[in-house]
């Protein structure tokens, strides 16, 4: 009769060891770079979080909230995204995600200090429009004051 509360014992104490808290994602960076290797510029980018419960998985977000790239990795294992810059720039963020938390990184403009060629149309449209409409009142109320 003892073995068996025994035997039940010694489940409880193995179950329990078993179950271990799962860590967050914490501390992620992001490190992007554009190359030329010859064959045209080329965007790589590095992610990393410090710490997390495996499996961690990592993706490349543009602003619109599209999934360009995506990896899984375990802890101390980084993420290494590489694709051809093309025409077009735009916002990227790294995003590192396993079971228990979600961390981003801020938006990185790629490739840097260029703005998208949509923004800029409507930005130089809206001036063009202010300037004239200014344009416009300035010679009506000339002609009032004639």
């Amino acid at each position: 009769m003892r073995v068996l509360p025994l035997l039940c014992l010694a489940a409880l104490a193995t179950s329990s060891s078993a179950k271990q808290e799962k860590e967050p994602v914490s501390q992620l960076q992001a490190d992007f770079t554009l190359l030329d290797r010859g064959s045209g510029l080329r965007v790589e980018v590095f992610c990393q979080a410090s710490s997390g419960s495996p499996p961690i998985t990592y993706r490349l977000v543009r602003r619109s909230g599209h999934i360009h790239m995506q990896q899984t990795r375990n802890p101390g294992q980084p993420a290494n995204f590489s694709f051809p810059l093309n025409q077009t720039s735009d916002w990227f963020r790294c995003q590192a995600e396993n079971d228990v938390s979600v961390q981003h990184t801020p938006f990185t403009l790629v490739p840097p200090g260029e703005l998208p060629q949509g923004p800029t149309f409507v930005l130089a449209g809206c001036l063009i429009s202010i300037i004239a409409i200014f344009s416009w009142k300035l010679s009506w109320t000339k002609q009032i004051r004639s």
